[in-house]
């Protein structure tokens, strides 16, 4: 077919060269206008006209209005998906993988926080309120029923404080502060100088009440009875029945066996062995109190519960590694082996470094002890097959071996610092003062010191 027999309106009517683009061409088209080759003139954007696309004119039907055209309902082809409002970001996330976020429980509401808040002071209020008022209760009345009556002097220009400290110092009242505010608080007045009686472990209002009642009436003829340090229980007997001729020997006898112990040793002491517990001092005797052995005995145990406690007898010796018993016990040998009161400490030293290494203690006040009397000792002595025998036995004997002072307590409860395993007397620091070694060489040369001053090592 010709060219002029085809159709015209498939004929291309502009007769301008258009650009032939290859079907196949590895050129990339550009959005852009070329220019051609050998041309610099620069293209004017504002000659490229941008047609806006016209919205078509509505058509308006006549007959619309006449008859109305029936609401057809369009069928979807496929179901919509239908998305919740306020879609999260990643809700069409391909990635999204919710086993990667953590579940968050849901929070209380504040009510139920606040009940539960509430609650826990209530009850720390409630515990806390009841430890407080128990441990006032305890102070204001002690536990236990009161103890042995105490004849205390108030000194002359004493305050209320050195009435409530003198009162706790002699455990006739739990608490020297406890005591001291409830005196302000009862508005209790100055009191007399002069002698109180009183009873330990005692009550704040039973204390306030023998204040009141001003002091004891002097009684005119006192006894004195002197009982000394160093003393056995047999000697202490001796010393009472000579000086208080209304005791009875055999009643004397069945007041110790019944008498009350020390409450500081604790509840593992069980008494059998009653040495050392009747502290030795001067005590004053009512002309009534002449034949009751049992009352003064008691009297004498419970001024060793009053000094125990100011040396801190049951606080100390837990330092030590020992019950307040063993203390005694070391108090006592102390007692009988110092003859003066530097040497306590040193001769204390000596007992605990001997008994860390396991060494018999060698003391022969032990040996006096078991042979029950005071003597120079023979060799024979010396092998004497007895638990009291620290040559031939280590560590403590059974029980004290003498009824120590408050300086041997002390001693026995704060040993000086030393590395010393001997000592024997030399009088080489006053009379009575003993040589310290650490080695037997240095011993033995002061073994031959004592042996040359004949002061009983020979």
């Amino acid at each position: 077919m010709e060219e002029s027999d085809k159709d015209p309106e498939l004929t291309d009517r502009d007769d301008t060269p258009k650009n032939n683009i290859p079907e196949h061409s590895d050129e990339q088209l550009s959005m852009y206008p070329l220019i051609p080759d050998g041309e610099e003139s620069e293209i004017e954007y504002g000659d490229i006209a941008f047609r806006e696309e016209e919205s078509p004119n509505t058509f308006q039907d006549p007959f619309a209005a006449e008859y109305p055209a029936s609401i057809i309902e369009v069928q979807p082809t496929s179901t919509p998906s239908v998305h919740p409002r306020d879609l999260p970001p990643w809700y069409e996330d391909e990635y999204y993988d919710d086993r990667e976020w953590e579940r968050i429980p849901p929070r209380l509401n504040t009510a139920i926080r606040f009940a539960i808040f509430a609650s826990v002071i209530i009850i720390i209020g409630f515990f806390t309120y009841n430890f407080v008022r128990g441990w006032v209760d305890d102070q204001l009345d002690p536990p236990g029923e009161p103890g042995v009556e105490l004849v205390i002097e108030i000194p002359q220009g004493a305050t209320t404080d050195d009435i409530a400290r003198i009162l706790a110092e002699n455990d006739v009242v739990a608490n020297s502060t406890v005591f001291r505010y409830y005196l302000r608080f009862k508005n209790a007045s100055d009191f007399q100088a002069g002698e109180y009686a009183f009873q330990i472990n005692s009550a704040v209002w039973d204390a306030r009440e023998s204040l009141e009642k001003g002091p004891i009436e002097i009684v005119e003829e006192r006894f004195f009875v002197t009982v000394p340090e160093g003393l056995t229980l047999q000697e202490m007997k001796d010393a009472l029945l000579q000086q208080v001729s209304s005791f009875d020997p055999s009643e004397l006898e069945l007041a110790i066996n019944s008498s009350q112990t020390p409450a500081v040793l604790g509840d593992e002491w069980l008494g059998l062995i009653r040495e050392g517990i009747y502290f030795p001092e001067t005590y004053d005797i009512a002309e009534d109190s002449l034949e009751d052995e049992q009352s003064f005995l008691n009297r004498m145990v419970a001024q060793f519960d009053v000094v125990a406690n100011e040396v801190r007898l049951a606080e100390l010796s837990v330092a030590l590694g020992l019950n307040p018993y063993q203390v005694l016990i070391v108090a006592s040998l102390i007692e009988e082996e110092a003859k003066t009161e530097g040497d306590r400490g040193k001769i204390a030293r000596v007992i605990y470094n001997r008994l860390d290494l396991g060494m018999p203690l060698g003391i022969d006040a032990t040996i006096v002890y078991a042979l029950e009397g005071d003597r120079q000792l023979s060799q024979s002595d010396l092998e004497v097959d007895s638990p009291y025998n620290t040559r031939i036995y280590g560590g403590l004997p059974p029980s004290p071996i003498a009824a120590p002072g408050k300086l041997s307590l002390e001693a026995a409860l704060n040993p000086e610092a030393g590395d010393w395993l001997y000592y024997v007397r030399t009088d080489e620091f006053g009379p009575g003062s003993h040589t310290f070694a650490t080695t037997n060489q240095e011993f033995q040369q002061a073994v031959l010191i004592c042996i040359e001053r004949d002061l009983g090592c020979g």
